[in-house]
């Protein structure tokens, strides 16, 4: 078992086999006991000179494919406790029964001296790097999820997986997992479809298979091979016994005495002669199920679903066994096998203790060391289950040539032909460097920084045919410095026609994207001018594999029809209209109007002035935005969409828009149900809604998309709860962070992101409680990558790189921030006061940063620049000292910024928390009747890297 005790989402996508199918013979049979005749599960066959195997299933049955080519080699068939026996090949396919002899070894009774079992953990630790395979290797594998509830069988599937394993445990270059075959048994039918699914479909994979390797996991938080959790058990040298021609040592591990940190219980097996451990048999103790049930039944996930399902779960016994198999000199993970007993309750389905169980075999059959590198195709997901990503077709010849644990369903087949890869695009970045176009398009030149628009109108009709733009756009501008030359910008792949001013052409010259504008006369300070430029062109669409690579979206709704999106956050708006293409300056309001075939409803920003026909067969849709707004939130979305209304009342009335598809109407009605719950947490949390003349609009679109007033919510599907719609909840939360308050450079487009995904968090905390939303909040570290600096590169539009951590890792700081203030009336003040202080306002970073420390009356600027400007989270680093019935305790922060002091929370006495103020430097205190076994560091609530610089016997030198 992992000594995490995660228990992981799932996978997975399909390809086409990746290693060569030659013919090959059938080894198959059944191994027994010898003695008693019963078959033996999980015994071992093996080629003596290579890695190909398989492994006898609960039966003691067993298949092997061997290729022909390797017909010279002999075969071992072995399992611990048991003689090692060796078959040659009689060159033909053949049906063994094989009965292997039981070989034990005991102790003897009288010894001078036995080893003592923690020294012998200690040594195979120390000795992994030697014992184990630490590169990079390919894997065939053959893995099997089989569920049941009340003995019924909800879900059986099989697959044979590629994969890419990888010591290294970093979040960008990982394990990868991809399935070349799989099939299912249909489930059963059932009339109460949400609740089955839920228990038939865990999300629980391959990948979380993997994650159980407690060799490159060993020194993780709750491993039984940590030594910082040597003091929670007793290791024992329980006994000696063979397998083959080896000696393995038998470790037995229980918890010491009754304390809760000692989650596991089991034995380990490890070779004598090298030190290897090659088995482990885990499972949780009684301490262990209750971790596991306070913290591993999914999260935020279960928690939700278990209120939408009307169920609780509870887990009874958690059993993994792992093993390991030598090859060429070195061990590598050969099988994972997991068995979970869960009893589940459900009131109103009259259902007390139900017993529900999972049993999920990984059999690794091959590894290779050949041109071993990441995939870049076909990789599976590790976010949904896998009984969706199977096929239940038959196919008698399903297998081909894998090796399998053996099945006992009707072969099926689904496989997908593996896409050529695409030559990696440059892009900008901090890898890469950056270019005078990107100076261009991210830079408040002169030439910007002379004028301020106060007012766009936007004026273009769209050709659906020929996916084409034209139009023009009218720029009213202030003059802030004179000038007799200007910047404006629009792509280079689309033309300008003509610019006017005053009814008179302008000369203009092109740099990339940049267009220069010269005027025939200085412009003066503080006048105004107008001037229109008309254009036309193809806009550009996303390119998927880029991040925040913008452009036209042309998709089709479920009826075939056209359903077509622009988005443009990061690519800027200049990629479809002419315009002043910089955060920092946005119009006082604007005019959208969009010209398109009729039978079509199209929505821009603002509030929907009028819908007029212009003649052959067009409409022509006119929007007026009364507030300012920033550039890409300019957008058009238009389908064949259904049209409805509501009215909020809040701080004052606020009409409602809804433009949904019309199949998904029921949908929809469950998620109108929550939007003024969501609408009347913001107004409590942040405010009153900015955009009051506007409306508050929602869109079912191709893509999510905060655009300001006509916000876009993605596309409505039956697997998304509409009662926690969290998507719906951030992209509406933007309407304060993003849109009514928005960044002065995309480098700080933090303020957009960090805020709105801590919104979905305080609607969870609205609607089930804080310890909910906590939990939620903690879900998003796995999403951190901790690869790059929150803060990217200013004026180049730095947009392309590690930009998840402005969202989970931003969201997390300000989680942390809130329990660093120790004062929710102060945080809430505090969030109210932002949105009050620069409404329709862009700002910076460090802007931002400095009206905190006003408002609290507090420099937290170490604080915002060790989690923003910096990779790494601060790490309180602490050692601990057993004085009698006193625990001295030394503790410090590890920071990148000097004078990083954050207060953090501790266990200061039994059951109690409270703060401490850690330095830089080492710090030391003194806890009066405490145990070390009693400290906790509050990681709950405090967004940190955690480091117990103690030994397993708690004690440290001064």
């Amino acid at each position: 078992m992992y000594p995490r005790i995660l228990f992981v989402v799932c996978l997975l996508l399909f390809t086409k086999p990746v290693f060569c199918q030659d013919p090959f013979i059938v080894f198959s049979g059944t191994i027994t006991d010898a003695t008693s005749h019963r078959p033996i599960p999980a015994a071992n066959i093996q080629l003596k000179n290579g890695h190909s195997g398989t492994m006898t299933n609960t039966l003691g049955n067993f298949t092997f494919k061997i290729p022909t080519h390797l017909v010279a080699d002999s075969i071992l068939i072995s399992c611990i406790g048991y003689r090692t026996v060796v078959r040659s090949f009689s060159g033909n396919s053949e049906f063994v029964n094989i009965g292997l002899e039981p070989a034990i070894i005991a102790l003897p009774e009288v010894a001078v001296y036995i080893p003592d079992g923690l020294d012998i953990i200690r040594k195979a630790v120390a000795l992994i790097p030697q014992n184990y395979d630490t590169t990079d290797t390919r894997m065939t594998a053959f893995y099997r999820e089989n569920i049941h509830f009340n003995h019924d069988t909800l879900n059986y599937n099989e697959s044979v997986l590629d994969i890419f394993k990888t010591f290294r445990r970093d979040k960008t270059y990982r394990d990868q997992v991809r399935i070349l075959k799989g099939r299912r048994r249909p489930s059963p039918p059932n009339n109460d479809p949400q609740f089955y699914n839920w228990i038939g479909n865990i999300l629980n994979t391959a990948y979380s298979s993997l994650s159980e390797d407690i060799i490159k996991y060993h020194d993780v938080k709750n491993s039984l091979l940590r030594p910082q959790n040597y003091r929670y058990y007793q290791y024992s040298l329980l006994e000696t016994i063979t397998e083959g021609g080896r000696k393995l040592l038998v470790i037995q591990v229980l918890p010491r005495g009754n304390h809760r940190k000692a989650i596991l219980q089991g034995r380990i097996y490890i070779d004598e002669a090298t030190y290897a451990i090659v088995r482990l048999d885990m499972e949780t103790s009684s301490r262990g199920n209750e971790y596991i049930n306070r913290h591993g039944k999914g999260g935020i996930a279960y928690i939700i679903m278990s209120k939408v399902v009307g169920a609780t779960l509870k887990f009874t016994a958690i059993r993994t066994v792992l093993s390991y198999k030598a090859y060429k000199g070195k061990y590598y993970l050969h099988t994972v096998q997991r068995h979970w007993e869960v009893a589940i309750d459900s009131r109103k389905r009259n259902l007390r203790e139900v017993p529900w169980s999972g049993d999920f075999s990984l059999l690794v059959t091959d590894v290779s060391k050949d041109s071993v590198r990441q995939f870049q195709t076909g990789v599976a997901d590790a976010r949904s289950s896998m009984n969706y990503q199977v096929s239940n077709s038959y196919d008698p010849a399903f297998w081909e040539h894998y090796n399998i644990i053996q099945p006992d369903l009707p072969d099926t087949l689904k496989t997908v032909p593996q896409v050529a890869v695409a030559p990696l695009k440059r892009v900008s970045n901090r890898q890469h460097g950056f270019t005078r176009a990107d100076t261009l398009r991210g830079q408040l030149s002169p030439l910007r920084s002379c004028y301020d628009v106060k007012f766009y109108y936007l004026d273009v009709t769209i050709d659906t045919s020929q996916r084409r733009l034209s139009g023009s756009n009218l720029i009213r501008y202030k003059v802030l410095e004179p000038f007799d030359r200007m910047q404006i910008d629009l792509y280079a792949n689309m033309r300008i026609e003509r610019i006017l001013y005053n009814g008179k052409p302008l000369s203009y010259t092109r740099e990339y994207d940049a267009v220069y504008v010269s005027f025939p006369a200085m412009q003066a300070a503080g006048s105004t001018g107008e001037m229109t430029i008309y254009y036309e062109g193809i806009p550009q669409v996303p390119d998927k594999s880029i991040p925040m690579n913008g452009g036209l979206i042309w998709d089709k709704d479920e009826a075939g029809n056209p359903w077509v999106q622009m988005v443009c956050q990061g690519s800027g708006a200049s990629l479809w209209w002419p315009c002043k293409d910089h955060l920092s300056d946005e119009p006082d309001s604007m005019r959208i109007c969009v010209t398109l075939p009729e039978g079509f409803t199209e929505v821009s920003n603002g509030r929907l002035l009028r819908k007029v026909s212009v003649g052959n067969g067009q409409n022509r849709f006119e929007w007026q935005v009364s507030y300012p707004i920033n550039n890409y939130n300019v957008s058009f979305c238009f389908g064949k969409y259904l049209h409805e209304t509501d009215l909020y009342v809040g701080a004052d009335s606020l009409t409602i828009d809804y433009y949904i598809m019309p199949y998904n109407k029921p949908l929809f009605q469950q998620l109108k149900a929550q939007v003024k719950t969501m609408l009347a947490c913001f107004e409590k949390n942040f405010g009153p809604y900015a955009f009051r003349r506007d409306g508050f609009t929602l869109v079912e679109s191709p893509y999510p998309m905060e655009h300001q007033s006509g916000v876009c919510i993605g596309k409505l599907r039956k697997d998304i709860n509409m009662q926690y719609p969290a998507l719906v909840w951030h992209e509406s939360a933007h309407e304060w962070w993003g849109n009514a308050i928005s960044c002065r450079d995309i480098a700080d487009m933090w303020i957009h992101e960090a805020f709105a995904t801590y919104a979905e968090a305080l609607v969870i905390e609205q609607m089930l409680g804080k310890e909910t939303a906590t939990i939620f909040l903690n879900d998003q570290r796995s999403g951190v990558f901790n690869k790059e600096p929150v803060i990217g590169e200013y004026d180049v539009n730095h947009i392309y790189y590690e930009i998840g951590d402005m969202y989970g890792k931003g969201s997390l700081m300000l989680h942390t921030f809130r329990q660093v203030l120790q004062n929710d009336v102060l945080w809430f003040d505090l969030l109210r006061g932002i949105q009050q202080h620069y409404r329709y306002q862009t700002l910076s970073s460090d802007s931002l940063v400095s009206y905190i420390c006003r408002f609290t009356k507090q420099d937290y600027t170490p604080f915002f620049n060790q989690y923003l400007k910096h990779v790494h989270l601060p790490r309180l680093e602490y050692a601990l000292q057993q004085q009698g019935k006193d625990l001295i305790v030394r503790y410090r922060w590890k920071a990148d910024v000097p004078a990083f002091n954050m207060p953090v929370r501790v266990t200061t006495a039994a059951g109690r928390m409270a703060f401490i103020r850690p330095a830089t430097t080492w710090k030391t205190m003194t806890l009066k009747n405490m145990h070390a076994d009693d400290f906790e560091v509050d990681e709950a609530h405090f967004y940190i890297d955690v480091a117990d610089t103690s030994s397993g016997e708690t004690s440290f030198v001064e």
